[in-house]
């Protein structure tokens, strides 16, 4: 049986092959955030001006404070358009603001993080849908490199189970949200 995390990887895949096959320039490299660790993708539309962003990252959300052994996972696709930009001699400097969508299986914020007692997280895991708003600023520089900085605010529901009554809970996504202002850093190879 599949897990979430390999559909995660599956979805991953394909949607970029699809994208691609137009694109004037892709981007691909390592996206590091308190939020999680992943790889992310960027291709630029026929007219390339405005870029198909996916990224693949883990969800850190209780490892990283010893709360849960469970790590995530999220599978982010936006589509990017270019507000403000700026070019010199050796970079390109673009302020993006982009929508999309954000699909996975991760951790939900739970109250007790400064409690000395109740450090557990409580709840399972479960689904996340999404949708996802981001903000970013793009240099690209002469030698192939890109470097993105920003923002991604993920507002969607959580579905997860009850541990005890095996009962189908759906709630607001809560860490879409609060760890909207956990910034983001994308390391890119320009093709």
């Amino acid at each position: 049986m599949l897990k979430p995390a390999h559909i995660l990887c599956l979805l991953a895949l394909l949607l970029p092959s699809g994208v691609a096959a137009h694109a004037q320039e892709q981007r691909v490299g390592l996206y590091q955030s308190p939020k999680g660790i992943g790889v992310t993708a960027m291709f630029d539309t026929p007219s390339g001006e405005e870029t198909n962003t996916v990224t693949l990252r883990t969800d850190f959300y209780g490892f990283l404070t010893a709360r849960t052994r469970q790590i995530g996972g999220i599978i982010t696709y936006t589509h990017d358009y270019p507000v403000l930009w700026t070019e010199g001699e050796d970079y390109r400097l673009v302020l993006f603001l982009g929508a999309g969508v954000s699909l996975g299986y991760a951790h939900d914020q739970e109250k007790g993080f400064y409690s000395a007692y109740d450090r557990d997280l409580v709840h399972e895991p479960g689904g996340v849908a999404a949708l996802a708003g981001q903000v970013s600023v793009r240099v690209d520089l002469r030698r192939h490199l890109t470097l993105d900085f920003g923002f991604c605010l993920e507002p969607g529901i959580h579905v997860r189970t009850d541990a005890s009554t095996g009962a189908v809970i759906l709630s607001f996504y809560k860490n879409g949200i609060y760890r909207g202002y956990y910034p983001h850093l994308n390391l890119l190879y320009r093709f």
